[in-house]
């Protein structure tokens, strides 16, 4: 079981990566040894999961790795559904949108329409989202019907800046208020000077399929969120959520 689990860490560190990485980058991030590492990224490679530069000798995704992902977001479909909707918020509001898909108990960004501004604000393609200090987090303790702030561990309530919210019963309050609300809010508790906003994308029975976001500096989000910020938020996740079946309004 050890080894199919470094396999896996071998190919998500990769792909989390964004560009090409070397073998003693992947043995230090993941704590083992060269040799560990390069029996699992040669198999990957032979499989097709992996491909390797054979200039710098570095490793990025293969093509089966992208059929694979292709293959997982037909099944949901959440990419297609919500194409149009993320695009004409961003285009909207000028904002960074981030659009996240929900994995047994994780979210993962599966697109990142980047906002107008000079600064480029967004979430790399691949990240698995935290649940407690970013407002996906938030929207998916309220709304997925398997995640509870009660399964959180002390681990899971880690401070990541110092306005994470590390107090159970205060992560709680924001998760039912979100519930009731639609939609949730970070502000700089993942990175400092970032704030976003997010509401759920529901499929035919209610369940969450995943999160769409917008992410920009507290200048653009502030505390006071803005009225038309939220309206076109919620328009954006209603209007994914009735493309993979939902049927009511949130």
């Amino acid at each position: 079981m050890r080894s199919v689990q470094l396999a896996f860490d071998v190919l998500e560190w990769v792909a989390a990566s964004g560009e090409e990485i070397g073998v003693s980058e992947l043995a230090a991030q993941l704590g083992t040894t060269k040799g560990s590492v390069f029996r699992h990224l040669k198999t990957l490679v032979e499989r097709g999961y992996l491909t390797q530069n054979p200039q710098t000798s570095r490793y990025r995704l293969g093509i089966q790795a992208y059929l694979l992902g292709q293959i997982a977001a037909g099944g949901v479909d959440l990419l297609a559904a919500s194409a149009d909707a993320i695009r004409d918020l961003r285009d909207e509001l000028g904002l960074s949108v981030v659009l996240s898909v929900l994995q047994g108990n994780r979210l993962v960004v599966v697109e990142t329409q980047l906002g107008k501004s000079a600064l480029e604000i967004g979430v790399r393609t691949g990240t698995k989202l935290l649940l407690h200090c970013n407002a996906q987090g938030k929207v998916a303790l309220a709304f997925a019907r398997q995640l509870r702030v009660e399964q959180l561990s002390a681990a899971d309530l880690q401070p990541i800046t110092p306005l994470t919210l590390t107090d159970r019963q205060a992560l709680r309050r924001e998760v039912d208020e979100a519930r009731t609300r639609g939609w949730a809010g970070a502000f700089e508790e993942e990175t400092l000077g970032i704030s976003a906003i997010a509401a759920p994308i529901l499929g035919a029975n209610a369940e969450l399929i995943g999160t769409v976001a917008l992410v920009a500096t507290v200048q653009s989000i502030s505390r006071d969120v803005a009225a038309e910020q939220v309206s076109a938020l919620k328009k954006a996740a209603l209007r994914a959520s009735w493309n993979l079946g939902f049927k009511g309004e949130f």
